[in-house]
């Protein structure tokens, strides 16, 4: 199993390129990044400016292959390239993501092609799934009318949920998708850094 890691979007609420905030003193994509390492076969990284990112080592750089068309875009660009069926989904701004739930997800019985959180609300994490190479067409004809929601390519493919009550068998989940949008959110993270990413 590989993962993908978007690094492509605008960051228009943050600011500023979010994947290069700092966290603890490390830039967001270094934290994730080499925590995915850690994990899976391979971690493609999937930007629209390839010179942004030449400091990341052990990973592979990919242009988007349509690129402005959201992470629904960053998905087909990273299934094309990977060489892998089964492949992680995420975005850089979650940076507290659990080596648990990486390798409770990465053991899941692989009769899916989409494995997704579903928390108690029904609220799907959609950037903290897997996606398999059968997404790869689905997804290309929703790119191809401009229908670029994430999960709007689902009903052409076998989706598996994951309940929280699962996931708080392996993690805490509040941690766990603890994501960054506002400058704000970075800024209370790093007050609960001891809580949320104990070294």
């Amino acid at each position: 199993m590989n993962a993908i890691l978007l690094a492509g979007g605008k960051s228009s609420r943050f600011g500023k390129n979010k994947a290069l905030a700092k966290l603890d003193g490390e830039r967001l994509i270094e934290r994730v990044s080499s925590r995915l390492q850690e994990v899976f076969d391979e971690v493609y990284v999937v930007v629209n400016d390839k010179s942004i990112y030449s400091f990341l080592t052990g990973i592979k750089l990919v242009k988007d292959i349509i690129p402005h068309q959201g992470p629904l875009g960053g998905l087909y660009t990273g299934l094309t390239y990977s060489d892998a069926q089964y492949n992680f989904l995420m975005a850089c701004d979650m940076p507290c993501i659990d080596l648990n739930y990486l390798n409770f997800l990465k053991q899941e019985e692989k009769n899916y092609d989409v494995l997704i959180p579903k928390t108690k609300e029904g609220y799907l994490e959609p950037l903290a799934g897997v996606y398999s190479q059968d997404c790869l067409e689905p997804v290309k004809r929703k790119l191809d009318k401009q229908q670029l929601k994430l999960i709007s390519f689902f009903p052409e493919v076998t989706v598996r949920t994951i309940s929280e009550e699962k996931i708080k068998e392996v993690t805490d989940p509040e941690r766990n998708f603890y994501n960054i949008n506002y400058q704000t959110d970075l800024k209370e993270l790093t007050k609960k850094i001891n809580c949320y990413y104990p070294h």
